[in-house]
């Protein structure tokens, strides 16, 4: 058997050398000798083919001699269409929005800076969906059934109260020049602005010439839908970015390793940077001591010095909440004053500053508020005896509930004056159950939140041109000890991330009074990425506190998630509750908004479908998906907790083999030494280790023994 392989090797040898063999033996099976000999079992390595040669036959042999079952082809058309994700995904990251600046940036600053600009970027393409999304659902149909007459609404109501509810005229501005007049105009969303399709009043329901297509089912399902949309690709980012937070919070043996060996970061290449970072990785390892010095003395403490340091506690909690609630009572007495100006002197000729002061008041003292109190909540927390990182989280996440807090009193300050929350037995709120002074109350609204966004984007500006950019020259340029003192601003990645999470909070709140919100939000992010950048690379310094991004990636999601569960609810509660203007809109003749989608399952749909949405509507449907979602929790619990133990025991076993072979490392170093003093010649080979220790407890003992 063996002389017949050998034979058949020579010959395949023989035949690859001398290829014109085939040509004086035409009866000769060369050609198919020289791939490969029926029956053959040598294998192909040791065939003397080409490369290209031996992965056809390999291809042949695979597709004639294997029959794919059914999860093969499952794997290989899994395998297919990762392969095609990958390549997809390959093209369009070379045609990325700013790829080149934010490697720049990267590179120069570190990967803790570029998850600003990062988080920047995914903002504006979550604005930018719904550019087309609005427009291809309602801007074009209401432009072109615009040209049709419109369709009379339903009356509804008495004479009387008819007149009173729709008597609504567009404000006119008493600017004293075309120029104050046209300013007044963008700054205050009146004018001419208050009749484009930027606010809710100038959408109208029109006749569709008998194409069963609703304007009014595309204005409200694309924005709800675009709202759940953000929901899952937001919730989708926070799950992934909180399993990577918990990969890399990992704890093994001490936390030092850790900052020595994988806390250098590999990105950075400017020698600012580079030193910014070793001060940074040594501050990070002084924090580290001083935590486990601050847990040894905790531990110490007495029961009088734990008992004053909550007394202590208590007392500046007091006073941060005290501060607070002065806090949100200045912005609903900023709200009460704008409002009531606004009413009293629609017509009136006030001058150009304080027309515009008085309507920008609100954002103002929100401003105000947030850049203040924060830099308050971060001095009081120094007395409150907590650990370095500890007070930069608190401090934070105080800041975080102020903003949030604080649009969410702006809200319900503009509610209870627009659509008499808790106020309905006012008597402008009897006739038409909203503020009858407010006759299209959802543009009044929309005009409130474009009045935020504008201002937050000038804001930006301004503290950039008129606060941080004199500073840096002012540094750079002069002796002044006060100026050397104060020295360049620092680049504050979370307080920035804030900032622009606090602005798509107010986008999402006002997307349906201003549907237009979303691009006018574009425009201002794609102008402050650039701004930010020279900002961060010309104009301020690094923090010294470098955080890393992995780690922090979860927590700024979660506060944009919250901030989306802010802007849902209470327009949520406003679709489903409130009666809408009965001058302006879509929903004229309605008693709230989502009537339409009662309505149009009711005239649109089979009955048997009819009854399956009504049932999953009412609160029949409610115990069973109570129930369902407790099953799928108590599920996913007891798999956490299963885990869980699977990771200890893994990390256990990471821990045991890390004994293993520094056992292993130290007996060896032993034989070695003994081997070297005593003058042995022998090698390595002949060495024999002891046997492992009884009292081992490490599941591969084995190994020790074997190696013995």
């Amino acid at each position: 058997m063996m002389n017949n392989k050998s034979e058949k090797r020579r010959l395949h040898w023989n035949e690859a050398q001398q290829p014109g063999l085939a040509a004086h033996n035409p009866g000769s099976k060369v050609r198919q000798t020289r791939v490969c000999c029926e029956g053959d079992d040598t294998p192909l390595k040791e065939l003397p083919l080409s490369l290209q040669e031996k992965w056809t036959q390999r291809e042949k042999q695979t597709a004639e001699g294997r029959q794919i079952s059914g999860w093969d082809w499952k794997q290989n058309q899994r395998l297919a269409h990762r392969k095609l994700s990958q390549e997809t995904h390959n093209i369009l990251s070379a045609w990325k929005l700013w790829k080149k600046p934010l490697h720049e940036i990267e590179g120069c600053f570190g990967s803790g800076c570029v998850s600003y600009f990062i988080l920047l970027r995914f903002l504006f393409f979550l604005n930018f969906i719904f550019v087309p999304l609005f427009a291809g659902f309602v801007l074009v149909p209401t432009s072109f059934f615009n040209k049709t007459p419109e369709v009379p609404a339903v009356e509804t109501l008495n004479q009387t109260t008819d007149i009173q509810c729709k008597n609504f005229s567009y404000r006119t501005q008493g600017a004293a020049t075309q120029t104050e007049k046209v300013f007044l105009d963008i700054f205050t969303g009146e004018g001419i602005l208050e009749t484009s399709f930027l606010f809710y009043g100038h959408y109208r329901f029109l006749d569709t010439m008998g194409l069963g297509y609703s304007i009014r089912m595309a204005y409200l399902l694309t924005i709800l839908g675009y709202l759940i949309l953000c929901f899952l690709w937001v919730g989708r980012r926070m799950v992934a970015s909180r399993i990577q937070r918990q990969w890399h919070s990992r704890y093994y043996l001490t936390a030092f390793s850790s900052r020595i060996f994988a806390g250098w970061d590999f990105c950075v290449r400017d020698m600012d940077a580079v030193s910014l970072k070793q001060h940074s990785i040594s501050n990070c390892l002084k924090m580290e001591l001083q935590e486990v010095s601050r847990h040894q003395q905790k531990q110490q403490q007495s029961g009088k010095e734990k008992a004053v340091l909550t007394l202590i506690r208590l007392l500046l909690n007091a006073l941060i909440l005290a501060l607070t609630s002065a806090a949100f009572y200045c912005i609903y007495l900023a709200t009460e004053v704008s409002q009531d100006f606004e009413q009293q002197n629609r017509s009136s000729t006030e001058t150009f500053s304080r027309r515009v002061v008085t309507q920008y008041l609100p954002p103002i003292i929100i401003s105000l508020v947030n850049f203040f109190l924060p830099y308050v909540f971060g001095a009081l927390v120094r007395y409150e005896g907590y650990s370095p990182s500890v007070e930069v989280n608190l401090t934070l996440l105080r800041s975080v509930l102020l903003k949030l807090a604080g649009l969410g009193m702006f809200l319900f300050s503009l509610g209870q004056k627009v659509l008499c929350v808790g106020n309905r037995d006012d008597s402008n709120c009897l006739t038409c159950g909203y503020n009858k002074l407010y006759q299209c109350w959802e543009t009044s609204i929309g005009q409130e939140m474009y009045k935020m966004t504008v201002f937050n984007f000038l804001s930006t500006i301004g503290v950039t041109l008129l606060v941080s950019l004199p500073r840096r020259l002012m540094v750079d340029h002069t002796s002044w000890k006060l100026a050397q003192w104060i020295g360049k601003e620092e680049f504050l990645i979370p307080q920035n991330i804030l900032d622009i999470v606090y602005e798509q909070t107010v986008i999402w709140c006002g997307m349906f009074y201003s549907p237009l919100l979303p691009l006018l939000n574009c425009v201002f992010l794609f102008i402050i990425f650039y701004v930010k950048k020279y900002t961060l690379c010309h104009i301020c310094k690094p923090s010294k506190r470098m955080f890393r991004a992995s780690s922090s990636r979860f927590f700024f999601q979660f506060i944009l998630f919250l901030g989306l569960m802010m802007a849902l609810c209470p327009l949520t509660y406003i679709i489903t509750k409130f009666r809408p203007s009965r001058a302006c809109g879509l929903f004229v003749d309605y008693a709230t908004a989502w009537q339409v989608v009662h309505e149009s399952i009711s005239t649109r749909l089979p009955v048997n479908a009819q009854r399956f949405l009504n049932y999953i509507g009412s609160e029949a449907f409610a115990f069973p998906l109570l129930t369902i979602l407790c099953l799928v929790l108590i599920a996913y619990i007891s798999r956490i907790a299963k885990n869980r133990e699977t990771i200890e025991q893994l990390k256990n076993l990471v821990v045991m083999q890390a004994w293993d072979k520094s056992y292993l490392e130290q007996e060896l170093s032993k034989v070695l030494k003994e081997t070297w003093l005593g003058g042995s010649n022998q090698t390595l080979q002949t060495v024999d280790l002891p046997e492992a220790p009884a009292q081992s407890t490490s599941p591969h003992s084995s190994l020790l023994q074997s190696a013995s």
